[in-house]
């Protein structure tokens, strides 16, 4: 019975990616091992800080924009990096 009722608040946040900024647990550990993991995480932390904070094209933007760019611009850079996104469910949902 709860899980029918966490069901629609479940299915309202999973459209709010934009709002949130994505941390590291979001993406699948690479090749490269955890401490790779872990030094790119930060690495595209900083870069997308850096466009959030310094591009002049979002300085009289919304916070959601700010957010969007945010989430774009780390979301490339881990994949480019070697680390896929972790499906939604995944993240959410314990291990079984």
């Amino acid at each position: 019975m709860r899980a029918l009722f966490l069901l629609p608040l479940v299915l309202a946040l999973a459209g709010c990616d934009s709002i949130s900024r994505p941390a590291a647990d979001g993406f699948e550990v690479g090749a490269g091992g955890f401490a790779a993991f872990q030094a790119d995480a930060e690495a595209c932390q900083t870069k997308a800080d850096t466009l959030v904070n310094y591009d002049i094209r979002l300085v009289d933007t919304t916070r959601y924009a700010r957010n969007r760019a945010f989430n774009r611009v780390y979301g490339q850079c881990m994949t480019a990096r070697g680390h896929q996104p972790r499906p939604y469910l995944r993240n959410v949902l314990p291990e079984l």
